[in-house]
């Protein structure tokens, strides 16, 4: 069978032990995600990735999936969750207001002035930054880089590229709020 039609079939095989895990599993683990993090949106996406994990390992032969295998899977990707959401600092970032007043009517001078003046603030602080910490920091906030990439990059360990990241938020969570 050429490879094309192989992938094919491996991933409509994939879809449908995917729909069988969640008809099984999906309320159960709901509720185990649900016990253990706020974010309730992001609740599914665990979930998904919980199934995505056991189809992945399944045997070949096609034997069934011990209900505590599917839990302990669900510990796993709890811990990988929450140790990305703390090397990013998820919480110590602000809510972006969706629902936004029209600009328009807060384009006043006052408010304009104040813009630039945070700008020019910020820009200072970023400035003041050690060029290789302020270059990761803007790989990552302004070109949207992932820290592996900006690793590979700049030729340095993962872990050197996510301290010098903590470092610069630090610096300007200081010099622009004061913490």
């Amino acid at each position: 069978m050429d490879a094309p039609r192989q992938a094919h079939r491996s991933e409509g095989a994939e879809s449908e032990h995917i729909a069988l895990l969640s008809t099984q599993f999906r309320p159960a683990l709901r509720r185990f995600f649900s016990k253990r993090v706020k974010e309730q949106h992001e609740i599914d996406d665990l979930v998904q990735d919980v199934f995505v994990r056991l189809v992945r390992k399944v045997n070949a032969d096609g034997s069934q999936i011990v209900a505590g295998y599917v839990f302990q899977t669900a510990q796993s990707v709890l811990n990988d969750w929450l140790r990305k959401r703390q090397v990013r600092q998820a919480t110590a970032h602000e809510d972006i207001e969706l629902d936004q007043p029209d600009l328009k009517d807060d384009s006043t001078p006052e408010r304009v002035l104040v813009g630039k003046q945070s700008l020019a603030k910020a820009t200072a602080a970023v400035l003041e930054l050690p060029e290789v910490t302020r270059t990761i920091f803007l790989l990552r906030r302004l070109e949207g880089m992932r820290y592996s990439d900006i690793a590979k990059r700049l030729g340095m360990p993962m872990s050197t590229v996510e301290k010098h990241m903590a470092r610069a938020v630090a610096h300007l969570d200081l010099r622009l709020n004061g913490k």
